[in-house]
């Protein structure tokens, strides 16, 4: 008669954004090896503001703004190193994350 064994895998899903690239290539250093980095389109948002707001309406500065955004998901059989990561991703300045943490249940035979 086979025994089932119960193990639990954390999954953590990290959606990241930043509108500095090089602080977002920072992150993909503290990934390990293993944990492959998925880069999502970037969005770019131009806006025009006008030099002077009484005189010269020609006179017109343009400006855009570049969201750069990556996912990656991290599965760990401890808790503790997903919060470890977790705890890591604070330090990085001007990025901001979402993450989704999940547990699955796995029935291993024995």
């Amino acid at each position: 008669m086979a025994q089932y064994k119960k193990s639990i895998i954390y999954i953590c899903k990290v959606w990241s954004m930043s509108t500095d690239f090089k602080s977002l290539n920072y992150l993909a250093l503290l990934l390990p090896l293993s944990i492959p980095s998925t880069g999502l389109p970037t969005s770019i948002k131009c806006f025009t503001l006008l030099r002077s707001p009484l005189g010269n309406k020609a006179a017109k500065d343009q400006f855009e703004r570049r969201e750069y955004r990556s996912y990656f998901i991290i599965k760990s059989r401890s808790s503790s190193k997903i919060l470890a990561f977790i705890d890591i991703l604070k330090y990085l300045n001007g990025v901001k994350f979402k993450v989704v943490l999940e547990e699955k249940n796995i029935n291993l035979y024995q």
